[in-house]
């Protein structure tokens, strides 16, 4: 796998899989300077350098979404403007930047002229979107050629990812997007290969798009509204294990919220990463998650207000609270002293193994006895509340070892 690759997958995955002492703390928040609007922005691409980023707007007046580019300067963004080579008189969009040490190119969806033309139940014709691809020479953009006719079709084609010579992107019919697919073709040095979809659990009966991939192709992030999810589109991370099996996991509360989230990149040269939120009732806009150095779980607290825990340990199926725990509850405590204004929702998590009353009862047990140790530490038993989910909210959805560890969990949550 390609190793930056690897290590953007473990900064994000370390928010949710290692023990809260051993992982980074990472602030999300909308990307500074003036990239932001009322309008909607999607489909973030960033250059190698993190000085340049490419997303596509409908700004205020334009009937079509365009593309746009804003340069970084002195740690600002610089306001972005329309990258009038490349933007036609209809929808240019999903923009991905590729580079080498000699030349940079871009791949992005366009309805433009010459996009492949369906018909409409009622014989009106209407005109896809397709992908396009355009290099970088001497300082300007070339005339914009659409993809191998393999690649494009009367249907949606959008979100290209390339990793190594393999193109990943978005397809469904027009104006169905909950039928979208994430599709792979292999380029040989001539020709795409027939696309295919991505096997299951990755595309299932729900909508799936805008993946990233590794160069390996084992690792791959992308967005769905399935089931279970947070709200209505959530960033996933899928693993292909060596037996060719898949797991599925959902990046979690720290990324995902309420709300509709996408098209999730990576920054190389900063290790953060960008990603696209829509809050509801609002219109899409771009956030930027950066990490901060750890000092202790009471100043993570004040930054991320939920936190879990995965080294709070108890006895063998029981609420007996072990010795080891007691640096991380300390650090709980110590937040709660320093901010006394401030109240905490203790949520115990089970396994997916035993009984599943028997799993409420010992995750609500295990709340309580958390309370207890921190009223025995002075904190006020009327700031503390706890619940026990039991098995009910997995993390990942299997009983294998790994995923045991990952669902035997502590959240606390700091209500206002």
């Amino acid at each position: 796998m390609n190793s930056i690759m690897k290590k953007f997958i473990l900064i994000l995955l370390c928010l949710f899989i290692f023990p809260i002492s051993a992982q980074p703390t990472f602030k999300v928040e909308p990307i500074s300077g003036n990239i932001n609007t009322e309008f909607q922005e999607f489909g973030p691409s960033i250059s190698k350098d993190g000085l340049e980023l490419y997303f596509y707007s409908k700004r205020k007046g334009a009937n079509y979404t365009d593309l746009y580019k804003a340069i970084r300067k002195e740690n600002k963004w610089s306001i972005p403007m329309p990258l009038e080579e490349l933007n036609s008189p209809y929808d240019d969009g999903s923009p991905f930047i590729f580079e080498n040490k000699s030349s940079k190119s871009i791949l992005f969806s366009s309805n433009r002229d010459g996009s492949k033309e369906f018909i409409f139940p009622n014989g009106k014709i209407g005109v896809s979107r397709d992908i396009y691809f355009s290099d970088f020479k001497n300082n300007v953009w070339t005339e914009p050629k659409s993809l191998s006719g393999r690649i494009n079709t009367s249907a949606i084609e959008e979100n290209p990812f390339l990793s190594g010579n393999t193109l990943y992107f978005t397809r469904y019919p027009f104006g169905e997007l909950q039928k979208a697919k994430i599709y792979s073709s292999v380029y040989d040095g001539r020709n795409w290969s027939e696309p295919k979809p991505l096997p299951f659990p990755i595309n299932d009966d729900s909508s799936n798009i805008a993946a990233i991939v590794s160069d390996d192709g084992k690792e791959i992030l992308f967005s769905s509204n399935r089931e279970k999810g947070y709200g209505g589109y959530d960033i996933y991370r899928a693993k292909i294990h060596s037996d060719n099996n898949i797991t599925i996991e959902n990046l979690g509360p720290e990324i995902n919220t309420v709300g509709d989230e996408a098209y999730i990149i990576q920054n190389h040269s900063n290790n953060s990463f960008i990603f696209c939120r829509k809050e509801p009732g609002k219109s899409y806009d771009i956030y930027e998650g950066t990490e901060i150095s750890e000092k202790d779980i009471s100043e993570m607290l004040k930054i991320r207000n939920k936190i879990t825990l995965n080294n709070i340990y108890f006895e063998r199926n029981s609420s007996k609270i072990l010795a080891e725990s007691e640096p991380a509850l300390d650090k709980v405590v110590e937040f709660l002293r320093k901010n006394p204004d401030k109240k905490v929702k203790i949520t115990g998590h089970t396994d997916l193994t035993g009984d599943l009353d028997a799993n409420k009862i010992l995750s609500e047990n295990r709340a309580i006895a958390v309370k207890e140790y921190m009223i025995q530490k002075k904190i006020d038993s009327n700031r503390i509340f706890t619940e026990g989910k039991g098995s009910s909210l997995p993390l990942i959805n299997s009983d294998d070892d790994f995923a045991s560890k990952k669902n035997r969990r502590t959240e606390f949550e700091i209500l206002k």
